[in-house]
């Protein structure tokens, strides 16, 4: 008995090391799925062409090391050029191509071609902020600081404070003969400070700003009292030289997001023309962000000064559209049920290039139309998303990125005119991550409340046997105006969950991720669907994905959870609210708990172009807050939040946790102190992710 005993041990122990060194062989092949290896991956943004063409440098984003490299287009080498310390700025190049100026941690940093790394920019005052921009002829910046905007002589190391008052000036621009600079300025914010009592005693105070809209100034780079181009009740923005530096192009928005305007300014006559408008009685598509050194998707002028460039949904789609700065005639270059963005003239100014659905809209590709108007070529055919193009300056060459179901973010270059095919320039996947070990996804449609058809992807586990019955999870994306992937997701705010997504699937889940109604890509009508009803039949849509997986034989129906970031934390917390025996595991990372609190804090064009105010609608913003319901949950609820939250401030954390004591549920909490909305850190990402997967273990599978 004894021996057979022994043996028994012996052939388990035989079986157990078997196992270990089969899931070890794995890994090592690549075929298996870590979270530290799905950390290892690297996050590329902010690419941008040397003048003479010969480089691109851009930022890898490292665990949230963020680091400046450089690729030389003739023999691919790359080069790192900062210091792995803390956060950074885009990089500028001079006009020259020669020397590359950043900035991180507060210091302003130069690379010259050929030195190991960079070195700090000698002279270079305090408090420079990351918005700086350097002069055409590469002889100095301009740059805001402490409100006001300064000059800095890159030779001599003179500074100049160009602006001086109580306003906050902001956002500088050189004209293109480098003579004036344009400034988008604003009222200080109001500081409110709440110190709730009953929540956190007199320690802890929450803070938020009282914003005002903005106005447009342009001042002398020789100084000189600032000449006031643009001001108005609204908010006047995204100002675009002019490539004579004649003009201004302004845009001009009300804060409930239902009109729009672009004007054009003459600098030298004094004129000034209302070129375009729209309005709407729902709200305006909110486009525009500073990216090099101008808003993208914003205005942008063409190379001759004939016409405006500028992006709207006006016909239901996102599509492309220039106006002559006169406002006497207005083209619309795409058209169809398809969607535009990133769009950017060639610098002959033949062409504009433009990133596009068309053909997918769960995909994205380049694209190529004559100014004039005309057919649009299509320049990439990955699946995937292809986005963001850049010019060569030479205008022969487009550099892009690209993800998909087998790569994570990377940066791509197309030659226009010849045979040669696209060329890869990076490879942010880590080498121990192998094809086999990814999974691509089934895009499909299921029925909603009302009978909307909601677009979906479904992820199989690996191993995929259809005989078996598994645990799922419904993920549902934030910003309220995102949309999924064919592949990975091209932000880092959501590439990590779909790595993560991808490590689930190793682990026998099935995976759902809706575009809940509202999402972009589908259209205006689908976008605007959630107009006076934010946390209604959009969040139904999301909770439908549940009932959508128990129609799949291969899916337990009482082992699906729910989870999602932001605006899908927020619809997490409705479905556990309002269906509390359809889920049995929940997860809110930084979810909304009450848009009265929003409202406040950010605020701003999103919640008041979708809700109004709480005064005008207080119904609707009672009715969809899950702070008001917390006795509803039932559902084991994990709560994920950084401190430092600007996009959904921690109190409404705060606010939930109360209300989840006092009514005695069962959830779990982990708070990271100095964490952002999107967290930033590998240390942040290990613990939140281990903490998921336990979790979801713990409630779909034990």
């Amino acid at each position: 008995m004894a021996k057979r005993v022994t043996k028994a041990s012996f052939l388990m122990m035989l079986g157990l090391w078997f196992l270990f060194f089969s899931y070890a062989c794995a890994v090592e092949r690549g075929e298996e799925l870590t979270i530290s290896q799905i950390l290892q991956i690297k996050y590329l943004s902010h690419p941008v062409w040397s003048p003479d063409g010969e480089k691109i440098a851009f930022i890898w984003d490292d665990g949230g090391v963020k680091d400046i490299w450089v690729i030389s287009l003739s023999d691919g080498k790359l080069t790192k050029i900062s210091h792995s310390r803390g956060q950074i700025g885009r990089p500028v190049w001079n006009p020259d191509g020669r020397e590359l100026i950043y900035f991180q941690e507060r210091v302003l940093y130069a690379w010259r071609d050929l030195q190991p790394e960079s070195a700090p920019v000698i002279g270079a005052p305090d408090g420079i902020s990351p918005d700086f921009v350097i002069s055409p002829d590469g002889s100095s910046l301009v740059f805001s600081k402490d409100g006001d905007i300064w000059l800095f002589h890159l030779e001599d190391k003179r500074s100049r404070q160009l602006t001086s008052g109580d306003r906050v000036d902001m956002s500088p621009q050189f004209s293109p003969d480098g003579t004036k600079v344009v400034f988008v300025s604003s009222a200080p914010p109001e500081p409110v400070y709440e110190v709730p009592v009953e929540l956190t005693g007199t320690k802890l105070a929450f803070i938020h700003f009282n914003g005002f809209p903005s106005d447009v100034g342009v001042v002398s780079t020789s100084g000189g009292r600032p000449v006031w181009v643009a001001r108005s009740e609204q908010s006047e923005f995204a100002p675009a030289w002019s490539p004579d530096s004649r003009m201004l192009a302004i845009e001009r928005r009300t804060e409930d997001c239902k009109h729009r305007e672009i004007w054009v300014k003459d600098l030298v006559g004094g004129d000034e023309r209302l070129v375009y408008q729209e309005s709407t009685d729902k709200w305006i598509l909110e486009t525009g962000r500073w990216l090099n050194d101008r808003w993208d998707e914003g205005l942008f002028w063409s190379p001759d000064n004939s016409a405006i460039g500028f992006i709207s949904d006006r016909d239901g789609w996102v599509h492309l559209y220039t106006v002559t700065p006169d406002g006497e005639k207005l083209s619309q270059l795409t058209s169809g049920e398809y969607e535009i963005s990133s769009p950017a003239w060639s610098p002959d100014g033949s062409q504009i290039a433009f990133t596009s659905n068309q053909g997918s809209l769960i995909e994205r590709n380049i694209w190529v139309v004559p100014a004039p108007g005309g057919e649009a070529q299509k320049m990439t055919s990955m699946r995937g998303t292809n986005m963001n193009p850049l010019w060569s300056p030479d205008g022969n060459s487009i550099a892009y990125l690209h993800s998909g179901p087998y790569a994570v973010l990377d940066l791509w270059v197309t030659p226009l005119a010849s045979s040669e095919q696209p060329r890869q320039l990076t490879n942010a996947m880590p080498l121990s991550i192998s094809k086999e070990a990814l999974t691509p996804p089934e895009f499909l449609y299921y029925e909603s409340v009302d009978g909307l058809q909601i677009p979906a992807f479904l992820f199989k586990p690996k191993g995929f046997d259809e005989r078996k019955k598994y645990p799922a999870i419904v993920w549902v994306h934030g910003d309220g105006i995102l949309q999924n992937r064919y592949g990975w997701h091209p932000s880092k705010h959501y590439g990590v969950y779909y790595a993560f997504h991808q490590y689930l699937l190793h682990k026998g889940y099935v995976v759902l991720m809706p575009d809940y109604r509202g999402s972009i890509g589908y259209g205006r009508e689908f976008m605007l669907a959630s107009y006076m009803d934010v946390g209604g039949k959009d969040s139904d849509d999301a909770t439908m994905g549940a009932k959508y997986l128990r129609s799949l034989d291969f899916v337990d129906p009482d082992r699906i959870g729910i989870w999602g970031l932001s605006y899908g934390g927020y619809f997490t917390l409705l479905s556990i609210i309002r269906h509390p025996d359809w889920f049995r595991a929940a997860v809110d990372v930084a979810g909304t708990t009450d848009y009265v609190d929003w409202y406040n804090d950010p605020g701003g064009w999103w919640v008041q172009g979708r809700m109004g105010s709480p005064e005008e609608n207080p119904e609707l913003f009672y009715k969809n807050a899950p702070i008001h319901f917390v006795e509803k949950i039932e559902t084991p609820l994990l709560i994920l939040h950084g401190t430092a939250d600007f996009n959904v401030p921690f109190y409404g954390s705060v606010r939930l946790i109360d209300e989840l004591v006092k009514n005695r549920k069962n959830f779990e909490l982990m708070i990271y102190p100095g964490e952002d909305h999107y967290f930033i850190w590998n240390r942040t990402w290990e613990d939140a992710l281990s903490r998921v997967e336990k979790f979801f273990d713990k409630h779909l599978k034990e």
